[in-house]
């Protein structure tokens, strides 16, 4: 057998490292939404906050720049990894398809107590079903062929949309009662959901739990498998193409920056101001989501061109740096988020949940991404690994890794 061991610093590509870090930034502007606040404040702005001035500005600002856009772009580069991990080979030739699935149980594993035990919102779980549902059995898949899975699978999710709304005007008062909770809960059910996050850690937990549940059944099977997956194959067909790490001329990038940004965020912009209109309402919210649906698609490719683009012409500076430290620790990173707004906001912790509107959030947000810009790249000076990272390493190949900077990564074979 070839022995196989986690790809040395010097071997990553560091455009993919800053996309990465980019990405993860960003999905904490979203998530901060059902971490300050009940997962109903994410869709239903009215939930628990004044939803005026800077508080509405922030919410419409996060909608159209964010949402969807950032998990979109992780997706992408999700679907890449499969690819550089089916560049490795065994004695035989064979890619290590072993190692592969081994990865995603225990990606599965991790998120499944991220989920569980810190914070319910977990988009893990979804990322290792998907990897092993769709990404291993789609590698070998041409670009053209990699883009009309993605579009199909993207147009499945869509469809989705049409099916909710359907749904819900066939639905009976009581079914609709029971999801309005989340989706447009009054003002009762609104502070009963923020009692919750306020109780002690075993009653946050068991609350929780049921809407963990179900978030990763209905909503995966729904929403996650057709989006996740779209985009990741979308990923996969962008990187043979040479677009995601670089390989593509300065001219292409820039082409479709230029017209992917606009038009996404136009989209997105006219999709968040219609479903403001109709004051978030079911059925007709669904539907509007489409808006966003789509443009958030052509706007995660062209954050991607900007930002590859920018670390080929090197005008990044330190940040460049800093955001692909970031990329390198991406899952310590984000499971530190969930930590620490967990710490903050629930009830075990300081219990400041309820407590900072949509604009006094985005505060909390940048705090945090000046403190992992600042320490991703401390940690990388003195170890190969984040924590999390190293864990899910060493679980994979069956052996310790050496964490120290430097140090010689172990030899593994691979079954």
């Amino acid at each position: 057998m070839t022995s196989l061991s986690p790809v040395a610093p010097r071997d990553r590509l560091e455009a993919l490292d800053v996309l990465r870090g980019f990405a993860l930034l960003g999905i904490l502007a979203m998530n901060i939404r059902a971490m300050a606040a009940p997962v109903s404040a994410y869709m239903y702005p009215y939930a628990i906050f004044d939803y005026t001035g800077a508080s509405r500005a922030a919410y419409l600002f996060t909608s159209t720049v964010f949402d969807l856009k950032m998990m979109g772009l992780f997706s992408m580069l999700f679907g890449a990894g499969v690819l550089l991990y089916a560049s490795k080979s065994t004695e035989t030739g064979a890619p290590p398809r072993g190692l592969w699935f081994r990865r995603m149980f225990w990606l599965l594993v991790i998120g499944l107590v991220h989920a569980y035990l810190i914070w319910g919102g977990d988009i893990l779980v979804p990322y290792a079903l998907c990897g092993m549902i769709v990404l291993w059995w789609a590698r070998r898949l041409p670009a053209g062929a990699l883009l009309a899975g993605a579009a199909a699978m993207l147009a499945v999710g869509a469809a989705m949309a049409f099916g909710h709304a359907a749904a819900w005007e066939a639905a009976g008062d009581a079914e609709r009662a029971l999801e309005a909770v989340f989706l447009t809960p009054t003002a009762a059910q609104a502070r009963e959901q923020l009692g919750w996050m306020l109780g002690s850690y075993p009653e946050v937990v068991a609350r929780h739990a049921p809407i963990v549940f179900t978030f990763q059944t209905m909503y995966f099977t729904s929403f996650f498998l057709w989006r996740c997956g779209g985009m990741m194959l979308l990923g996969m067909a962008l990187f043979k193409w040479g677009f995601l790490d670089g390989r593509c001329a300065p001219r292409t990038h820039l082409t479709i920056a230029a017209v992917n940004i606009p038009v996404g965020l136009a989209l997105a912009w006219y999709g968040a101001v219609e479903i403001e209109r109709l004051q978030y309402a079911m059925p007709q919210r669904a539907i509007a989501d489409l808006w966003n649906y789509t443009g958030a698609v052509f706007a995660s490719v062209g954050y991607a061109a900007v930002i590859v683009l920018a670390v080929k012409q090197r005008v990044l500076g330190r940040l460049r740096v800093r955001l692909a430290a970031v990329g390198q620790t991406a899952l310590s990173n984000y499971l530190l988020q969930s930590i620490v707004t967990s710490i903050l906001f629930l009830g075990w912790g300081f219990g400041l949940a309820g407590r900072f509107d949509y604009a006094d959030q985005l505060l909390v947000v940048a705090a945090i991404w000046a403190a992992q810009l600042a320490v991703s790249p401390m940690w990388l000076a003195r170890y190969r690994f984040g924590p999390a990272e190293w864990l899910w390493r060493s679980l994979t190949y069956g052996q310790r890794q050496p964490m120290r900077s430097g140090a010689s990564a172990g030899v593994v074979s691979v079954a």
